[in-house]
């Protein structure tokens, strides 16, 4: 009889185990959730915390070639979804990885637009500048928004990024651009 207690109880103890381990599985899944809605499906985005949703009116990505000076060569509309079940903020930044810009400095440069369609947090302000993008590949800032937790429910900021060959340039008929629309979790 004792050993079949001692049997019982190895049972109950992995059993127990393996319940607790479901468990913190579970709760990470649901802690770290990402979502993407586009067509594209190898988009990157770092969350490290609460829920967020990026959804590309196409997709992340933003090329061209050469253009005339002045002429709107791209525009990319998103919204980014916040959900926060807890009392915290979530913070989150928006960049233009680029990968390959073979048109000189200043050549390029790009806009803005914000919306805060759920009238909460903080939104990257719209603005109507046109913001110099260097040559080669880097990265942009463009700046950084904020989600004001509980929002059970979701939130939604809705952004336009225009990109323009500046007033007065020539640039190079083989003038290449290639770059990624980057969303992630932020720092204050």
């Amino acid at each position: 009889m004792g050993n079949n207690n001692k049997g019982n109880m190895i049972l109950l103890t992995i059993i127990s185990v393996a319940t607790l381990l479901v468990a913190v599985i579970g709760a990470t899944f649901a802690y770290f959730n990402i979502s993407i809605n586009s067509k594209d499906s190898d988009t990157t985005i770092e969350v490290t915390n609460g829920t967020i949703s990026i959804e590309y009116a196409d997709n992340a990505n933003i090329q061209f070639g050469a253009a005339q000076a002045g002429t709107l060569v791209a525009t990319k509309t998103f919204t980014i979804n916040g959900l926060i079940t807890g009392s915290s903020n979530l913070n989150y930044q928006v960049d233009l990885k680029i990968n390959n810009n073979s048109y000189a400095d200043n050549e390029l440069v790009y806009t803005i637009t914000s919306n805060n369609d759920s009238n909460n947090g903080t939104i990257i302000p719209g603005n109507d500048v046109r913001t110099n993008i260097p040559t080669g590949a880097n990265n942009v800032v463009v700046g950084k928004g904020l989600f004001a937790g509980p929002i059970p429910t979701g939130a939604l900021h809705t952004y336009t990024i225009n990109i323009y060959v500046a007033d007065g340039v020539t640039a190079a008929p083989d003038a290449q651009f290639d770059a990624k629309v980057s969303v992630y979790q932020a720092t204050k």
